[in-house]
């Protein structure tokens, strides 16, 4: 059952009677519940209480004034941290780049999904001019829907196509926030009809698979980021598996001639798919999801990031685990260990381990995009590795920009480098779930976290070295 997104109080189905179903799903979630502001771990509850009040009440950064108030409500309301798009480029250095002429320039990065929205280049537009960034180049592909079928009209009235529309704006709005100067491509693929819980069939799958093969041997951006996975165990493993089969020459290809593929590990924590089974009476399985699992893309996790207005630390980074779901993390059925993760053996084994870096993606750490719904916009709070995988292809825009070219494959120099190289070791927290005693961090590679979080301003330098 195709799907790339869910609700925090939506989960998906699966097995409908008479359609084909395969386990795509979007990886990120619009915050719809009431979650607890916690604060770091070694704060009592009164203290981080505190402690966020002092954060919200301090002078915002340069170009996050439209979005004070905005933000100041959203916590109000749902309790969490509501962060801007301006705090994570401070939180992870590209603000400092982008200030110093490191902003994307003469890159292009894309990302590929179903549906999309009608109002993704004016929300873009809206989304720019908040946070003070150049002004958006985007471009739209369309895809047109498999076997001749005719591509079914945006409903908003329509819950999954609301979804649809929710991915596409936070992976255009996240690159941009990063890369704010590279031109942006989104390819959406057309479809025939989306259910309302976002469920999608089969031939769904196929046509995405089919978008990737084309963007990725026509168009080859320098950065790819994915938003769905599709789980590698199930009652569609035989599909998923051919699927994979299928992409993976293209994948490596891709990579060689210097496109980097990012993709979302999953937001369903150590068993993809734990939702579903949880709806059917079933035992989850721990598994991991593709395209991620594919040795050619860099897997992307979650993090739950705690910080202050100016987008500081105000305690280390952990897993994301919370009410939202946690990071997909764990081996391969697929895919064996390639050779830049020989030196984490101890933990993959002779399978790929995902995920290979992470970045926030929490519901409690939420992070605002602008949306329109129903002819007005707002700033929502989201969550998701769907979150995570674009601010980290926007990252890897600013290194091409620097290499002056793609860079393709970024994997075997993230496993080279340490915390000098701008990768930061997580040591706590875990990707379990209900039923699912998932994985803990720890220090080095774990699959939990992978590698850990990044530093952009040592990471940039460090994938893009003078030659």
């Amino acid at each position: 059952m195709p799907r790339t997104t869910r609700s925090a109080t939506t989960r998906t189905r699966d097995g409908e009677p008479g359609r084909a179903r395969t386990p795509l799903r979007l990886a990120a979630a619009l915050l719809a519940s009431l979650l607890a502001l916690t604060g770091c771990q070694t704060v009592a509850g009164s203290e981080a209480a505190k402690r966020a009040r002092a954060a919200m009440a301090t002078t915002p950064e340069p170009g996050a004034t439209a979005t004070a108030e905005a933000r100041r409500a959203c916590v109000r309301a749902t309790g969490t941290g509501c962060y801007t798009f301006t705090q994570l480029r401070g939180l992870y250095g590209t603000k400092t780049l982008n200030d110093g002429g490191n902003d994307g320039a003469g890159t292009t990065v894309a990302a590929l999904g179903v549906v999309g929205s009608p109002h993704l280049a004016a929300d873009l537009r809206h989304f720019s001019h908040a946070l003070g960034l150049p002004a958006p180049r985007l471009k739209v592909v369309r895809h047109q829907p498999p076997h001749g079928a005719k591509a079914a009209p945006f409903d908003e009235d329509n819950a999954g196509m609301l979804a649809t529309a929710r991915e596409a704006t936070l992976d255009m709005e996240a690159l941009h926030a990063m890369a704010p100067r590279a031109a942006l491509v989104y390819h959406q693929v057309d479809l025939p009809g989306v259910d309302a819980d976002g469920v999608l069939d089969a031939r769904a799958a196929e046509a995405l698979a089919a978008a990737m093969r084309t963007v990725l041997t026509e168009q080859r951006p320098d950065v790819l980021s994915l938003s769905f996975v599709m789980s590698e165990r199930g009652d569609s493993a035989d599909q998923v598996a051919a699927l994979a089969r299928g992409l993976r020459p293209v994948l490596a290809e891709a990579a060689r001639a210097g496109t980097t593929v990012v993709a979302a590990s999953g937001d369903d924590g150590a068993s993809p798919g734990s939702a579903q089974a949880a709806q059917l009476g079933a035992k989850p399985v721990r598994g991991v999801a593709w395209p991620a699992s594919d040795p050619s893309v860099t897997a992307v996790g979650g993090t739950r990031v705690t910080l202050d207005e100016a987008g500081h630390r105000r305690c280390a980074d952990t897993v994301w685990n919370d009410k939202g779901g946690a990071p997909g993390g764990g081996t391969s059925v697929l895919m064996r260990r390639p050779r830049y993760q020989d030196g984490v053996r101890d933990v993959t084994g002779a399978r790929r381990g995902v995920p290979d870096i992470s970045l926030s993606a929490s519901a409690a750490g939420s992070t605002m995009v602008w949306f329109t719904h129903a002819g007005r916009g707002a700033w929502v709070p989201m969550l998701g590795t769907s979150l995570a995988a674009p601010l980290f292809g926007g990252i890897v825009a600013l290194a091409a920009q620097r290499a002056g070219h793609g860079l393709g494959a970024v994997n075997p120099a993230l496993y080279r480098l340490g915390r000098d190289g701008g990768v930061r070791d997580i040591t706590t927290g875990d990707n379990a779930t209900e039923g699912t005693s998932g994985y803990r961090a720890g220090r080095g590679y774990d699959l939990a976290s992978g590698l850990g979080t990044v530093d952009a301003g040592k990471l940039v330098p460090a994938l893009a070295p003078p030659e």
